[in-house]
């Protein structure tokens, strides 16, 4: 699979982060999806960057207030239901590979809420479905670019890159014995799956070589929903981490040409994943 997913200059794109396992949330993603679907007549996109597994397994008088609205981690449903969307609208369901996916197909093992839950879900899944599953994870860009300026990405865009050629040419596989720590130092795939920020110049650089003007990611928890740094950068909280009232996704016209990300607003571009249960400065 291309490394580099390039998105068409026309039509609509919804752009998603990080579910970590959560069902709910993917369905509340693809109901959206199919009202823009019947209203731009077949035209729309859909972009997850990432991070579509692997969730918490607590019972619900256990959980934290910082891990945001309660869920049941359900990520082989949420594999299995992407499947399926993207057979009923194929080249329009795009992913990303996040780190969490990495860790099935060549990179460190998470441990975010087990001791490794690369093997926690294989072994809840079984041989045959993780080998589905690893399949299609392998089929996940690394990187998506659209001609309105936009460039994706599952963490932030720290790395230190020339041209697109050079994100084609980046391994995905070798690294399962390593950690975190060791994978930061791996250039272009450590930044771009684990950076939770980058300097605006070193971001800059990065989505011009790209030929993009601005990159939208998730990877870290944003309360609030999402936050804009400077004009190439915006973090986007979807819904992992995050109460009801402050999750959102993007909503970009592919036919235009965004200049920076300080032309994306809120209730426009920037929109709640619930707008019955949405705060006050997200339903302006």
């Amino acid at each position: 699979m291309a490394r580099v997913l390039r998105l068409p200059d026309h039509g609509r794109l919804l752009v998603c982060t990080d579910l970590q396992g959560c069902l709910r949330d993917f369905h509340r993603v693809v109901e959206l999806f199919d009202e823009s679907d019947a209203e731009t007549r077949g035209d729309t996109h859909l972009l997850f960057t990432g991070d579509l597994i692997h969730g918490p397994h607590l019972d619900e008088r256990d959980w934290p207030d910082f891990l945001g609205e309660y869920y049941r981690d359900a990520s082989d449903e949420v594999i299995d239901e992407l499947v399926v969307l993207s057979l009923r609208h194929p080249g329009r369901i795009h992913a990303l590979v996040g780190n969490h996916e990495h860790g099935h197909i060549g990179g460190p093992h998470t441990a975010k809420f087990a001791a490794d839950e690369v093997e926690l879900l294989e072994r809840r899944m079984g041989p045959a479905a993780a080998a589905r599953m690893r399949d299609v994870l392998r089929s996940f860009a690394l990187v998506a670019v659209a001609p309105c300026g936009a460039v994706f990405t599952h963490g932030a865009p720290a790395a230190t890159v020339r041209s697109i050629a050079d994100i084609e040419a980046a391994p995905l596989e070798g690294f399962e014995l390593g950690s975190a720590l060791d994978i930061l130092d791996a250039p272009i795939i450590g930044p771009i799956l684990w950076a939770r920020s980058a300097q605006p110049d070193v971001a800059a650089r990065f989505v011009r070589a790209l030929g993009g003007t601005f990159c939208i990611y998730g990877h870290d928890v944003i309360p609030e929903g999402f936050e804009q740094i400077g004009d190439e950068q915006m973090v986007v909280s979807t819904s992992f981490g995050v109460a009801d009232a402050r999750k959102v996704y993007v909503e970009l016209d592919l036919s235009r040409r965004y200049r920076s990300v300080r032309e994306l607003r809120v209730c426009h571009e920037i929109r709640p994943l619930y707008p019955d249960s949405a705060d006050a400065g997200l339903r302006r």
